[in-house]
């Protein structure tokens, strides 16, 4: 019985990561609602950074403990799919819809988004072809980063503008971190393309 409990408690803290990028989804969804019901800004901006924190948490813990897995990696794309862009998108259309938005806000949504924009169609071939996506670099985490902070920030200038002095220069940023992690992303999901196909061509 202790073995069971033991082999029982091992299955769960190594699922914790998965565990973690479920509740983003989860959290993203609310965000997303705080959103379409214009609840206020503030609360919305603390549940965006709690789930936002959970994606940290869940690759810190999945290196550090060794907890790393295909299913991991893939469960924490689609969740910091949920959360990135379904924020932005849901800020567009709720805000956008009624014309509070600015051209402002419009340009920096684009350049924290570079990343996204640039790598979606590569990021879901590579999901759908059931290929091993690649490791995140350094510049993928501080793109990511920014953007944690970027992003709240640009939501709170819509009722504190001067928060917009915080936005452009993140915003900016990005935009140069994530063209650059955008490269690398789709220079490693080719290597991976390129090292899985080389096998069946020997066999030929």
């Amino acid at each position: 019985m202790a073995s069971l409990r033991d082999k029982a408690g091992i299955a769960f803290t190594s699922n914790i990561p998965n565990l973690l990028s479920v509740s983003r989804i989860i959290l993203a969804f609310v965000v997303i609602y705080l959103i379409f019901t214009r609840a206020s800004l503030v609360i919305t901006v603390i549940i965006f950074c709690i789930a936002a924190f959970t994606d940290f948490l869940d690759g810190q813990l999945a290196r550090r403990f060794r907890w790393e897995s295909e299913f991991g990696r893939k469960a924490d794309m689609i969740a910091d799919r949920f959360l990135w862009a379904g924020t932005a998108l849901a800020f567009i259309i709720s805000y956008g819809m009624e014309g509070i938005l600015t051209w402002r806000e419009g340009v920096q949504l684009l350049l924290l988004m570079t990343r996204e924009i640039i790598t979606l169609p590569f990021a879901f071939i590579a999901f759908f072809s059931g290929n091993v996506l690649p490791h995140a670099r350094d510049v993928a985490k501080v793109t990511t980063l920014l953007q944690g902070f970027g992003l709240p920030a640009l939501i709170l200038s819509l009722a504190y503008p001067l928060w917009g002095f915080v936005s452009w220069p993140l915003a900016i940023a990005c935009a140069v971190t994530g063209f650059i992690s955008a490269m690398y992303y789709i220079h490693d999901v080719k290597k991976e393309d390129g090292e899985k196909q080389r096998p069946s061509r020997r066999r030929k």
